[in-house]
């Protein structure tokens, strides 16, 4: 991103300050650090912070150990301070000296409790979560974020279809040997923070599964449910394939999954809010029998999270409009026996719909 994005950002986090009183905002390392100044560092236990004041100058305080890591990004000062200083003193210190108000302070949601209690007391203001002022303006991606995530959506599908070749020679080899397959494959597209759920059978049944040792079997169902970020922004995506002639009632149960799938697809248009695509979905598989099977939320936004913004769930009153982009994943899970899920990720532009995976959702049976 050029330096006038991150820039741009910043301003509207401060329009946002200034609508709600905040005198300050305090973003720690993680997602909100990432989208206001380009900086992915993960953070250790000493104090990093950009600090961004409802009026004045934007810094970043660091320890000298990230002097160069952190120097080139694009912000106007940088604050350093030493390991055998304090650095919440050396922040009080600086805001004093610069005259910055710290009565209001909205500290990034993901800050750690230890130095949220710290900045409270060496600042002497009242604590607020900061993530009601990025959360309204990381909902909504611009066209390049938008290509970053198809982009990562292309190489992820491209990974699975080369992990799924052999075909019928993963039988009677382990569910944990496909994902480190599929791992490998994401890596070579430049695909980083791999997480793989891999199922046989019934673990299927069982929606945030651990893939471990379960072997894929013949005339069983294998559900592949992965992420990993491409360019930081993530890209998810889900598929249940079949290994010899499925029964009836798995193919009943893929018939409601994709189906409702299609049919949230399809509320996808100008006027529908979020809770439409999840009533389309759950609708679909409810007429059909399999209502109580349905567990969980439709989808969910995402973003440089793989869970961001509001989700695709009964309540959700956020219209749909350019920039939103979400998961539709809706599943059927029968325990002790089989579970079916199938995610796509759909984006909403100025020309309206858009999937970004093209990987066939038709039942693949090998």
């Amino acid at each position: 991103m050029k330096a006038e994005v991150y820039l741009s950002r910043r301003e509207r986090v401060r329009a946002a300050m200034a609508a709600d009183g905040s005198d300050l905002c305090l973003v720690t390392p993680g997602s909100d650090l990432t989208y206001l100044t380009g900086c992915a560092l993960p953070g250790d236990e000493r104090l990093l912070a950009l600090v961004l004041p409802r009026r004045g100058e934007d810094f970043l305080l660091a320890n000298e150990l990230y002097r160069e890591q952190v120097k080139m990004l694009p912000l106007p000062s940088f604050v350093y301070w030493r390991d055998d200083e304090d650095p919440y003193a050396r922040l009080a210190d600086e805001l004093r000296r610069r005259g910055l108000a710290t009565g209001r302070l909205a500290v990034s949601d993901r800050t750690p409790c230890l130095w949220a209690l710290n900045l409270g007391a060496a600042l002497q203001g009242a604590l607020r979560a900061g993530g009601v002022l990025t959360r309204p303006l990381r909902q909504y991606k611009d066209e390049a974020e938008i290509a970053l995530m198809a982009a990562g959506s292309r190489a992820a599908e491209e990974s699975l279809r080369e992990a799924l070749g052999p075909g019928r020679e993963w039988i009677g080899r382990p569910e944990s040997e496909f994902a480190e397959c599929l791992t490998r494959e994401m890596r070579r597209r430049s695909l980083a923070n791999a997480d793989i759920l891999a199922a046989v059978g019934a673990g299927a049944a069982v929606p945030h599964y651990q893939t471990g040792s379960a072997l894929i079997a013949d005339n069983n169902c294998l559900l592949v449910d992965f992420i990993g970020t491409y360019e930081g922004y993530y890209t998810d995506m889900t598929r249940t394939v079949h290994f010899g002639p499925p029964g009836e009632e798995f193919r009943a149960v893929y018939a409601a999954v994709l189906g409702a799938h299609l049919a949230a697809e399809e509320a996808v248009r100008p006027g529908n809010l979020l809770e439409d695509v999840d009533a389309a979905a759950r609708n679909y598989i409810s007429e059909r029998g399999y209502g109580d099977a349905f567990t969980h939320r439709t989808g969910h936004g995402i973003g440089l999270d793989v869970h961001e913004g509001a989700s695709v769930v009964r309540g959700e009153k956020t219209p749909l409009a350019p920039g939103l982009v979400f998961s539709i994943e809706p599943g059927v899970y029968l325990p002790g026996r089989f579970g079916v899920r199938i995610e796509n990720l759909v984006a909403l532009t100025a020309d309206g719909r858009k999937t970004l995976q093209t990987f066939s959702r038709e039942l693949l049976i090998f």
